[in-house]
């Protein structure tokens, strides 16, 4: 029976997580899960079917040529039509998808599977909204067979961690800073962060959160708080997941006085970041927190918006502007545009930016707005 505490498994944690913060890492974790499998390799990728779009791939000892196949031809085809209707973390068999003898008629198999000589698959939905999936594919030969138990139990196993990784790469854009700086950049942030050890006690808050504290809407002290017992009582809860290596979560907090929602994000810490926070004195950390203010986010430069989600400047305008609350009647006004504009180019950002309604678009661009660039600090 396979060990899953074992040394091999935490490796593969630590790579799965450290993917959370450098995306270079993806196709050396799915190449360890390959190797724990038994199997060919594996792929993670999100793409969406109605703009023909591959928005990341990484691919873990696979055949890039079938790969380019598959986004040129096939990213319609038997296992993703079946898996458009599947729940996100669910593991699914392709040989309960689609039988084999089936799958083999198709020209899907021909290009893509056959030349490697692919014949079953482990799938996992790891995130879906509107027309957007990001999905996990472990791949296996023919001479391989598909998956015996105790594989198929890793792979299930596996399944929370993966989807939990790929979504603080998706939310939490602010946390890839560290990958790329110092970790005095946590006191630049322009959102609240703190930090916290295995009893759940402040290691470090920077000044945005003192600040927050200050004003009355947050208590570092332990324990951690906010002005609504109500809100501490879920806040102390989403931190109890996460010292318990569980996914954290999301929650709104009415800001002291104006009642405005700030957004508090709650991760664990593992692998390289864990590293990181430990070289810079900060010992025992354990649990991340961010409190984002989606609505203080005008001075964001369009140009990070863009590159962020590869959006034209009119949408990128549409996306500020939005994600401040606005109607989509204010947004109008405030850009001279017309309200069936503005609702054009917000399906366009949606689209780009798998979101789909005003406040997770907020989430995103106070994601983006969470590190103050240097050359935007320096007026340049």
């Amino acid at each position: 029976m396979m060990n899953f505490l074992g040394d091999k498994v935490e490796k593969v944690l630590d790579l799965i997580y450290d993917a959370a913060a450098d995306n270079d890492v993806w196709p050396h974790a799915l190449t360890q899960i390959a190797d724990l499998t038994h199997s060919e390799g594996g792929i993670l990728f999100g793409q969406s079917v109605t703009a023909q779009r591959i928005y990341f791939d990484f691919n873990g000892r696979l055949n890039e040529e079938c790969n380019r196949a598959y986004q040129a031809r096939h990213m319609q085809n038997p296992w993703s039509q079946y898996m458009e209707h599947q729940p996100t973390g669910q593991l699914v068999m392709s040989d309960e998808a689609v039988p084999l003898a089936e799958l083999q008629k198709s020209a899907f198999y021909d290009e893509v599977l056959r030349p490697q000589q692919i014949a079953h698959n482990g799938m996992i939905a790891l995130a879906a909204q509107n027309d957007f999936r990001a999905a996990f594919n472990m791949c296996r030969s023919a001479g391989q067979g598909p998956f015996d138990g105790e594989e198929q139990r890793l792979l299930h196993w596996l399944s929370p961690h993966l989807c939990r990784s790929l979504t603080l790469g998706f939310r939490i854009d602010g946390y890839l800073a560290m990958q790329h700086a110092a970790f005095n950049v946590l006191d630049r942030l322009a959102d609240g962060v703190v930090v916290l050890d295995r009893k759940a006690r402040v290691l470090f808050a920077n000044g945005t959160a003192v600040r927050m504290e200050e004003e009355g809407s947050l208590r570092l002290h332990q324990p951690i708080g906010t002005h609504s017992p109500p809100h501490s009582q879920r806040l102390n809860e989403l931190i109890r997941v996460a010292l318990q290596g569980g996914a954290g979560g999301t929650m709104g907090l009415p800001r002291s006085g104006d009642g405005r929602l700030l957004t508090v994000l709650v991760s664990s810490i593992r692998g390289k970041d864990l590293g990181r926070l430990s070289d810079a004195g900060v010992k025992d950390a354990a649990v991340l927190l961010f409190i984002i203010d989606p609505a203080n986010r005008r001075s964001i430069p369009l140009g990070v918006i863009m590159d962020a989600y590869r959006l034209t400047h009119a949408e990128a305008r549409v996306a500020l502007a939005a994600s401040s609350g606005n109607t989509i009647r204010e947004t109008a006004q405030s850009l001279g545009l017309s309200p069936n504009t503005i609702k054009t180019h917000l399906r366009h950002v949606f689209a780009k930016t798998a979101t789909s309604r005003q406040s997770e678009l907020a989430g995103l661009i106070a994601a983006i707005g969470s590190v103050r660039i240097a050359d935007t600090d320096s007026g340049h």
